[in-house]
């Protein structure tokens, strides 16, 4: 069960978001939530008092379409006779399953969207093309799930369509995707590719802006840590309570490092690092001997029967590794391979932070993303992709790599002048968050030494 205090906090900050764009009618309110917090279903509860008990007509938008058609199961699952209209390109088929809900209805063009009590939802490239359809306030409320993913000129269009506007995403998360060399509107009066909240709060600094209070997705042991070192502005605890979050091995191991590592995520230990011998990568980035050391733990944490309080015995689909570089990634599903452990649909997750934001799993294996480089970058700092790293498991995550990045880290030389003047200092913020994050697990013991996979 959910720690009684902190679900009380957590229903008295939702209660607050209802207030404030229902009630209220507040023309513009942020909601920052942690990794895990539960706010596609605050959004859902938005949704549907908002269109099934007030009357109103609302636009709900997201950044990718699999998240669309997430947030249509959910409705349809939870609230079955609230009408959908699902607004997306004629030349992308939905799946059978939304599409057979006798009140789920497909609309491609923009003119053909009903006005009125109901919930549309589309990606935000889609509403754009929609936005000269639609005129000004189509709809009572527009709600943005995901909104740090969002640059601000995606949405800017369609602030026009609606009398209202909430803004729901995690702050910490990777930055949007911009196709295009950013440096040149750092210094810009709008910052157009900066994420919609964050754009918004810099110029309007009166907006209402709140703030989930918990993640029900993370143990206490990494809240600990995650916090304060890539969240300081967005205080947040657990909500799972004692004992909710836990693994054990059934089966006997060899003893040797890997074993320690499975053994501290046993006694509570949800964070620990599995540290190769210092070597230098080349820049291509792969590491066989992490890559290999990864898939040596996912395939340890299989044969030792782990047990778990989230999900029982854990199978491959319990299992996930997150990788921030493609070439690095290929290399551990080839190991796992090797060894017939499944890979992809049905089995271990392997992939890269941008395509597991937003996911989860009990137990996440992580290459750190500056094991063995010999120069840190602004890639291998960026403060999101370390968040989204730590940030998937439900019980225990174990970060493969190499020593000395403490070292390292310590000897770094920042170059402050190599932006422009004014702009967000990124690589600063993600220097010391992972040297926080390094500090902690070194000043308590939770990096463990261990030998080249043969």
């Amino acid at each position: 069960m959910p720690r009684p205090d902190v679900e009380r906090q957590a229903l008295k900050a939702r209660d607050r978001v209802l207030d404030l764009v229902l009630a209220q009618g507040q023309p513009l309110v942020v909601v920052d939530s942690p990794p895990g917090a539960g706010k596609t279903g605050l959004v859902e509860e938005v949704l549907v008092v908002a269109a099934k008990e007030l009357g109103l007509g609302v636009l709900c938008i997201m950044p990718r379409v699999e998240q669309t058609y997430a947030l249509c199961r959910r409705l349809t699952a939870h609230f079955p006779s609230v009408n959908i209209q699902l607004h997306q390109s004629s030349r992308r088929s939905a799946p059978d399953d939304i599409v057979s809900h006798p009140n789920v209805s497909v609309v491609n063009r923009g003119y053909d969207v009903r006005s009125g009590p109901g919930i549309t939802v589309a990606v935000a490239a889609k509403a754009q093309f929609s936005v000269e359809a639609w005129g000004s306030r189509f709809f009572d409320l527009l709600v943005c799930d995901e909104a740090y993913q969002l640059p601000f000129l995606d949405f800017a269009p369609l602030f026009a369509v609606a009398a209202q506007t909430l803004l729901v995403g995690d702050p910490g998360q990777l930055p949007p995707l911009v196709r295009a060399d950013t440096v040149w509107y750092e210094g810009a009066d709008v910052k157009i590719h900066w994420a919609v909240p964050r754009e918004l709060l810099r110029r309007y600094s009166d907006v209402p802006v709140l703030r989930l209070p918990a993640t029900r997705r993370l143990p206490q042991d990494t809240t600990d840590v995650l916090q304060p070192s890539l969240y300081p502005r967005l205080p947040f605890v657990s909500a799972a309570a004692s004992g909710e979050r836990e693994l054990r091995l059934s089966d006997s191991g060899s003893g040797d490092a890997i074993d320690t590592a499975l053994e501290m995520l046993e006694t509570g230990a949800s964070v620990v690092g599995l540290m190769l011998p210092p070597r230098e990568v080349a820049l291509s980035h792969e590491d066989p001997g992490v890559s290999r050391l990864a898939a040596e733990v996912m395939s340890r944490i299989l044969t030792r029967r782990t047990e778990t309080t989230v999900c029982g015995l854990l199978e491959a689909r319990h299992v996930g590794c997150v990788d921030s570089h493609v070439i690095s990634g290929a290399a551990t599903r080839r190991f796992l391979l090797e060894s017939d452990i499944p890979v992809g649909d049905g089995g271990i997750m392997v992939d890269t932070p941008e395509i597991w934001q937003g996911l989860e799993r009990p137990v996440m294996v992580v290459k750190h993303p500056l094991s063995g480089t010999a120069k840190y970058d602004a890639f291998g700092f960026e403060p999101g992709r370390f968040c989204v790293m730590l940030s998937r498991h439900q019980i225990g995550c174990i970060i493969v790599g190499r020593q000395g990045v403490g070292e390292r880290l310590d000897a770094h030389l920042h170059d402050c002048a190599s932006r422009p003047l004014g702009a967000e200092n990124a690589e600063w913020t993600g220097w010391n968050a992972h040297r926080e994050v390094w500090v902690y697990l070194d000043s308590r013991g939770r990096l463990v030494d261990a030998e080249e996979p043969r």
